[in-house]
C-alpha cells in the first residue's frame, strides 16, 4: 500500500479487514468519523494522527496507532 500524504502532515492510510469493535482510545484521542470513507485519529489539541480506511480499520490497529502516538509525544527531548 503507497503511503497517503496530507498536506498539512504526512502519515499513513491504515487498513485492516473491519472493526470488530469501538476502539478503546487513550486519554485525549478520539475518532473523528466526519467522512463516511476515512476515519481520522486525533490527538486532544486536534491534530490528526493516523488516518484509517472507514470500510477496514481495526480497533487494535487504531489503538495501536493512538499508543505509538502517545509513547512518541511523551519521550523526553
Amino acid at each position: 500500500m503507497r503511503p497517503f500524504v496530507a498536506p498539512e502532515n504526512p502519515m499513513r492510510l491504515i487498513g485492516g479487514t473491519g472493526a470488530s469493535e469501538k476502539p478503546r482510545l487513550s486519554l485525549g484521542y478520539s475518532l473523528d468519523r466526519t467522512d463516511p470513507d476515512v476515519l481520522v485519529l486525533r490527538c486532544n489539541d486536534g491534530t490528526a494522527v493516523a488516518r484509517f480506511s472507514a470500510r477496514g480499520a481495526t480497533a487494535e490497529a487504531i489503538e495501536r496507532e493512538a499508543w505509538t502516538h502517545y509513547r512518541a509525544r511523551s519521550r523526553p527531548t
